[in-house]
């Protein structure tokens, strides 16, 4: 009878779930046990939107990929990266798993984890202390869902920083500390990590899209907050005032109520009286030809 590889059990044990989690996804891996190989060979195969591990129940999902994590390590050993480097990239799945938990009582990954997971399956995005980069090339969101308008880009800033040229996009997980030294120190960690790991991409900037860069926030927090000062970081290029990811970021979902909305933090009162001060933002860091040379 087939056992349960070695392999699986160590990447399960490192991302340092809890006794009972785990007990659960390894109950999940012996009840699949032979199309385990094939749910992972399949797993990123096809459209962004409908990957065939995003049609599995959530337990299914996380434990498919996990199975795949000893491929998924090859990727990013291939790159010289170090090992602490790799678990660390690695914990964002213990993050959305337990944010799953919290939302919804279970073990498992939302079909959106699995989605946002692809980057990790391709071994392009990489946690340096309390952000994470993501290889990219540069896109603007000119467009909304529908074709409405979304950033306004002028054609100055696109000779600038020209679509498709290498960049590493900037993610902040939640519950990131935005501690200004902090920061500070994951962009030093990221310009010293990029220029050894991948000496012979470029990249021309460091960039993000986000709510936390957007100025309306200047209005509602004081300017020694960590959210202002991480902003402070990016030259915000364009914004818009769809504050779709600032409601739930702040708030966790849109309510039906302004009563029922959570009024616990300062932000959260600020946000609740104008919401005019809430929308979504590109900043960039401008990299001089050679690369990663000017980040302070």
């Amino acid at each position: 009878m087939k056992e349960v590889p070695f392999s699986f059990i160590k990447e399960l044990i490192a991302l340092g779930f809890s006794i009972e989690t785990e007990t659960e996804i390894i109950r999940y891996v012996r009840r699949n046990l032979r199309r385990m190989d094939d749910l992972a060979r399949r797993a990123y195969e096809g459209e962004v939107t409908d990957f065939p591990i995003c049609r599995l129940r959530p337990l299914g999902r996380l434990g498919v990929l996990i199975w795949k994590l000893t491929e998924i390590r090859r990727q990013y050993e291939s790159t010289g990266v170090p090992a602490a480097v790799i678990d660390d990239t690695f914990s964002d799945i213990i993050l959305r798993q337990k944010l799953f938990w919290q939302k919804n009582g279970r073990v498992g990954l939302s079909r959106t984890d699995c989605v946002w997971l692809r980057h990790l399956v391709n071994a392009k995005i990489f946690k340096l202390g309390v952000l994470q980069y993501q290889m990219f090339k540069m896109l603007y969101l000119e467009q909304g869902k529908g074709g409405s308008e979304m950033f306004m880009i002028s054609e100055t800033q696109k000779e600038r920083l020209p679509a498709g040229v290498p960049v590493l996009n900037v993610h902040i997980q939640e519950g990131a500390d935005l501690s200004p030294e902090l920061v500070a120190g994951s962009l030093q960690t990221a310009k010293e990590f990029f220029t050894r790991y991948f000496p012979v991409t470029q990249f021309k900037a460091l960039i993000c899209y986000s709510w936390l860069l957007h100025s309306g926030l200047k209005d509602l927090l004081p300017s020694d907050s960590r959210i202002i000062q991480f902003a402070k970081n990016f030259e915000v290029i364009s914004q818009t005032n769809d504050d779709t990811q600032a409601i739930e970021r702040i708030f966790g979902k849109r309510f039906r109520r302004k009563a029922d909305y959570p009024q616990e933090t300062r932000l959260q009162r600020g946000a609740l009286r104008d919401r005019s001060k809430l929308g979504y933002a590109l900043g960039v860091i401008y990299l001089d030809q050679g690369g990663l040379n000017d980040v302070k």
